[in-house]
Order: structure tokens, then C-alpha cells, then sequence
């Protein structure tokens, strides 16, 4: 009898860290301190084994943590933000900005910094904000694939790869990315056929994310097929666009960017 209750105090305590780490954390993102909550999930995650059912509680309650407005000035700006970010990325830039001043290390306004930086070009700047994001949000699955991009944007392919190794567990219907961005290192070393059939793979999952029709252009060219049909489909995917699958291909910031180039392609063909 002494040695059941022994054993139902120890499976007590050892399943009592990662409740008592989650209430510690939600005691302080309460008390606005989310930065503090993190320390305390962030610690707590690393001390979990990965097998732990625990680990991936502790993983969506940070996550969940990390969304949180603590204001409500700082939410409106935020949705001012979501609303101007195609259109006016400046003014879109300086509205998280100021809303990050009041909801520290909010990870949808970080996400969205990092989104815009990049669709500005801002590769340097792109990549200081996520290396300060996923410090606090090591887990998380959306900064780590902006992180990916952001390595694009640098030319850094060898950063790439090793990103791409250390990637945490994604979200179901984003790993299509990953391919995404596989195939542009490829194109880079000049393995147009494997970009080729690695970006028509990722057009059958998401027929209608233009930026592939994109790449798959440019690995057409490199292997000297016709591109036509490839090409006019990026140009009338980018016509028809819409705010909702600008907000779903977020992770590709400069979506229908390269409408001219494609253009300038198709023109060079009718001139023939």
C-alpha cells in the first residue's frame, strides 16, 4: 500500500512541472509580464523530452500567450496594420511598430514587421527582427519559414539549408513552403530540373499561390522549354488576386512582385 502511494505521488510530481510552469506563465502574461512568461515556458519546453505530451501543451500555450493583446490601443493598431500592409507598407511598418511598444514581444505583430521588412527589401533588417523573435519563440512554426525567406533574401543559401535542418514541427498546410524554398536554392545552383519538379509538386498542392508559376518560368527558361502556358498563368493568378490569399501566402511577402518580368517574357516570345 505504501508503494502505491509512493508511486501515485511521484507520477504526481513528475507530471507537475509542466502544469505548474503553464500557471506560473499564465500568472504572469496576467500580470503583462509576457516576457517573463516565455523565460518560464522556454525553460520549462527544454526540460521536456520531445515525446511528452506535456511539451506540446507547453508549446501551444506559449504560443497562445504570444497572441495576446494586452491593450486595446495595441490591438487596433495591429488591425490598422493587417489593413494597410499590401497597400501601404510604410504606414502599415510604423503602426506595429508603435503597437509593439505597447504589447512587448507580441509574436503576431513581430511576424508582421519581419513580413514587411521583406516585401521593402529589407533583408538585414528582416532578419534582426526574427533572430529577436524566435529567441523568445524558439517553437514556433511562422517565424522559423520567415526566417527561411529571409535567408532567400539575403542569398545566404548555405543559411538556408541549415535553417531548413533545424526547423521546429510545422503547421498542417504550410510544409509546401519548404519545398518552395528548397526549389529557389536549387534554381540558384543551377539544378533546373529538380526546381522544376519540386515547384510543379508544390503547384499541384497550391494551384493557385502565383509566386511558383513564378520560378517554374524561370526553370522553363533555364532547360530551354516553353513557358507560355506557365507564364500566362502567373499573370492571371496575380489579376485575380485577392486580400484573403495575400493573408494566406503571407510567408511570401513579395507575392506577385515579379508581374513585369513575366510580362516582359511572354512579350519577348509574341515578338518571335
Amino acid at each position: 500500500m505504501k508503494l502505491l502511494a509512493c508511486l501515485i505521488i511521484a507520477s504526481v510530481w513528475a507530471a507537475d512541472p509542466i502544469s505548474t510552469a503553464i500557471e506560473q506563465a499564465q500568472g504572469l502574461a496576467l500580470k503583462k509580464d509576457r516576457q517573463a512568461a516565455l523565460k518560464v515556458l522556454n525553460k520549462a519546453i527544454e526540460a521536456a523530452a520531445p515525446p511528452l505530451k506535456g511539451r506540446a501543451k507547453l508549446i501551444e500555450t506559449e504560443l497562445s500567450i504570444g497572441k495576446v493583446f494586452v491593450t486595446d490601443k495595441g490591438q487596433r493598431l495591429y488591425e490598422s496594420g493587417q489593413s494597410a500592409m499590401f497597400d501601404n507598407p510604410d504606414s502599415a511598418l510604423t503602426q506595429y511598430k508603435e503597437a509593439l511598444t505597447l504589447e512587448d514581444n507580441n509574436i503576431l505583430l513581430l511576424d508582421s514587421v519581419a513580413q514587411v521588412q521583406l516585401a521593402k527589401q529589407d533583408c538585414t533588417g528582416a532578419a534582426s527582427t526574427l533572430h529577436d523573435t524566435r529567441l523568445y519563440y524558439p517553437y514556433a512554426a511562422e517565424p522559423a519559414l520567415l526566417e527561411l525567406r529571409t535567408m532567400i533574401c539575403l542569398k545566404n543559401f548555405e543559411g538556408l539549408r541549415e535553417k531548413i535542418r533545424q526547423l521546429p514541427a510545422l503547421e498542417k498546410g504550410t510544409e509546401y513552403m519548404v519545398q518552395y524554398f528548397t526549389a529557389q536554392d536549387f534554381l540558384n545552383q543551377k539544378m533546373s530540373r529538380k526546381a522544376s519538379d519540386i515547384l510543379t509538386r508544390v503547384s499541384e498542392e497550391e494551384p493557385k499561390f502565383p509566386e511558383t508559376y513564378y520560378y517554374l518560368v524561370k526553370a522553363g527558361l533555364e532547360l530551354g522549354k516553353d513557358v507560355e502556358t506557365t507564364a500566362q498563368k502567373y499573370i492571371s493568378l496575380c489579376k485575380g488576386v485577392t486580400m484573403r490569399e495575400r493573408k494566406k501566402y503571407s510567408l511570401e511577402p513579395t507575392i506577385c512582385g515579379n508581374t513585369k518580368e513575366v510580362e516582359d517574357v511572354l512579350a519577348k516570345k509574341t515578338d518571335l
